[in-house]
């Protein structure tokens, strides 16, 4: 037997082990055996000379990281890996998941405080439910409330002094042409 058997010996035995350490459980006792024998090698190498001890250590210095990320490469694409992590999710899924991009078209629409806007609270607009913002000041609940802006995904409501004979079936429309003159005249009243 040369001199390098047993410091390659040991080398290639520890490896194997940091690899096996990774697909086995044993709470550290695979990994600890398999530094011991990386440490063995490098005890054999010094051994024989310093120089062979000094280029051993230059190469467990570079095959333990790389083999280490190699057993963890070979165990993330493993079946056993699989049901560690979870699925990326469908190119539909990533989407954005409310109606964010929806919230320019309901400016200038008409509805209702679901909850009190002191500032922030639910308004019902066209029969769909927005985080909404009082433009200013407090705004109670079930109010008739105008859409002035979109910000941050909220919309910028201001509360609207209606007539009493408006029915509330008119809510989520934009103000028409056809609509009575005192409607016309509360929302010219209530504009910026």
């Amino acid at each position: 037997m040369t001199m390098l058997f047993w410091p390659i010996a040991f080398l290639v035995i520890g490896l194997l082990l940091l690899i096996v350490e990774v697909f086995v459980p044993s709470g550290g006792f695979i990994g600890f055996s398999a530094l011991f024998c990386v440490g063995l090698s490098l005890w054999h190498a010094f051994q024989y000379s310093t120089r062979l001890g000094a280029v051993f250590l230059v190469v467990d210095f570079a095959a333990v990281p790389m083999t280490a990320m190699l057993a963890f490469w070979l165990w993330t694409h493993s079946p056993m890996s699989r049901k560690f992590f979870l699925k990326p999710p469908a190119p539909d899924e990533i989407g954005v998941s409310h109606s964010e991009l929806n919230l320019p078209l309901v400016v200038g629409c008409e509805g209702r405080a679901l909850s009190p806007l002191r500032p922030s609270g639910h308004v019902e607009i066209e029969g769909r439910r927005y985080d909404g913002l009082a433009e200013e000041g407090f705004i109670p609940e079930g109010a008739l409330v105008r859409v002035v802006r979109s910000r941050s995904g909220q919309l910028v409501v201001r509360a609207l002094r209606r007539p009493a004979d408006v029915d509330s079936s008119q809510l989520g429309t934009r103000a028409s042409a056809a609509a009575p003159t005192e409607h016309i005249a509360s929302l010219i009243e209530d504009s910026p």
